[in-house]
C-alpha cells in the first residue's frame, strides 16, 4: 500500500505499525515527533498504531539552535 512520508511516497506492507516505519526508515528517535493525516501520535502508541493506505505521515526532527 502506498502513504506519503514527507512528502515522499513510501510502499509498506498492509498492517504495518508506526513503530514498525520508523524501525524500516532508520529514523533516529531521539527528539523526534510523529503526526499522521496532521495529529501527532504519541510514542507510546507507535507500535499499537496501524498505518493506512494513503496516510500522510509527517516526521518532524528538532533542532538546537543559539
Amino acid at each position: 500500500m502506498t502513504i506519503k512520508v514527507n512528502n515522499e511516497t513510501q510502499e509498506i506492507s498492509k498492517n504495518t505499525t508506526l513503530q514498525e516505519l520508523v524501525n524500516l526508515l532508520k529514523v533516529k528517535t531521539n527528539g523526534i515527533a510523529i503526526a499522521i493525516n496532521n495529529s501527532v501520535v504519541k510514542r507510546t502508541d507507535w507500535s499499537s498504531k496501524i498505518l493506512q493506505q494513503e496516510d500522510v505521515v509527517l516526521i518532524i526532527k528538532s533542532t538546537q539552535g543559539g
